[in-house]
């Protein structure tokens, strides 16, 4: 073993339990007391984010990323070998599969809805939560929104119930619909949803949901939650690091060179955050033609069959698929076919930001 990274080092070893009298009689100088419970060292992603830490200290090639000297690497030899792991995910890897599967699935359908609903009636199934539409609904203006309502289909729908978070408009035939309000992060929120619970694991996105909303619903958290459940962050920027340096953008370029040691980037300011570890770095591809790396990191990238990301410090958060980058516009009417646009990954226009892989994808 030459080399071994952050990600292979997580995914080999999570979920597996480590004992900690064996580990320490090998290697006594290795401190894990503060991560070791009765004996035992639990694979959650929090302790083996600090074990990897530890391990890392006896590695001298500069990249937090790797280890590839020969002291840690016996470290993790010894951990895989007694653990009984392998570079499978077993029943797992099915799991996040179809978790992928199914966060693709919610994006093309909820999106196709909206669209033929326009098409169908004028009026679509979502409106953003800064639109106008969404202005009237806070004032209380049943007359604006009828009026708007009327202007979308032709005065074929009345204005019928609001609800938290949404309208219910009827035809004179009495077939009723439901329009939500959506914004960048909620767009994301419903697709994540469907992707877990689809899953089977409903219970874990309610966690993640609670920790997004108390979180003020940063996107930077979300992505900290799905690092955790072992999604690899992947950072990406365009733009080269000259030309980042030569327009000024101090921040980004900031963040970029953190992403390229490894570093956790876009700490949140709410309790427990530490922000999100950075596993891969694309970068370089904007204006210039990328290299064969980049090159083969885009592709890699185009193959993923969902994702979840943050641009610029979690200003704006979005999914993706095969890709594509699909985002919400928080200012849409109902009756915006765009309110949900799809990009290629290679013309995204934010300077800088984070993919979230699911595991087995990277």
């Amino acid at each position: 073993m030459p080399i071994l990274d952050h990600a292979t080092f997580i995914s080999r070893l999570k979920g597996k339990p480590i004992n900690t009298v064996e580990l320490q009689s090998v290697y006594p100088e290795l401190d894990v007391g503060s991560i070791s419970d009765n004996g035992f060292i639990k694979g959650t992603m929090q302790n083996l984010e600090k074990l990897w830490e530890i391990i890392d200290n006896y590695d001298r090639d500069g990249n937090v990323n790797t280890i590839s000297d020969q002291p840690a690497l016996s470290i993790a030899e010894w951990l895989f070998a007694k653990t009984g792991s392998t570079a499978t995910m077993g029943e797992e890897t099915v799991s996040w599969r179809k978790v992928a599967e199914l966060g693709d699935k919610s994006i093309t359908e909820n999106s196709s809805a909206h669209k033929t609903a326009i098409e169908q009636t004028g009026v679509g199934l979502y409106y953003g939560d800064h639109s106008p539409f969404h202005d009237a609904i806070l004032r209380g203006d049943r007359p604006g929104l009828q009026t708007q309502i009327d202007a979308m289909s032709a005065g074929n729908w009345r204005m019928g119930s609001i609800e938290p978070g949404a309208v219910v408009i009827e035809n004179p035939s009495g077939r009723a619909a439901r329009i939500r309000e959506s914004s960048c992060i909620g767009w994301v929120m419903d697709n994540v949803k469907a992707a877990y619970e689809g899953a089977g694991i409903e219970a874990r996105f309610a966690e993640i949901s609670s920790r997004v909303k108390d979180a003020d619903l940063r996107g930077t958290v979300l992505c900290e939650e799905l690092q955790k459940d072992g999604w690899t962050a992947v950072f990406y920027c365009p733009r080269t690091a000259g030309d980042l340096e030569d327009s000024g953008e101090r921040e980004k370029l900031g963040a970029l060179n953190m992403a390229k040691a490894g570093a956790r980037v876009w700490k949140s300011p709410v309790p427990g955050s530490a922000g999100v570890r950075c596993d891969a770095v694309i970068t370089g591809y904007r204006g210039v033609t990328p290299d064969r790396k980049t090159e083969a990191l885009l592709e890699k990238l185009e193959n993923v069959p969902f994702f979840v990301g943050v641009a610029n410090g979690g200003i704006h958060t979005f999914v993706g698929h095969k890709g594509s980058v699909c985002d919400f516009h928080w200012t849409a009417q109902p009756d915006d076919k765009n309110a949900m646009t799809e990009n290629s990954v290679r013309e995204w226009k934010w300077d800088t930001g984070l993919y979230m892989v699911p595991p087995g994808y990277w």
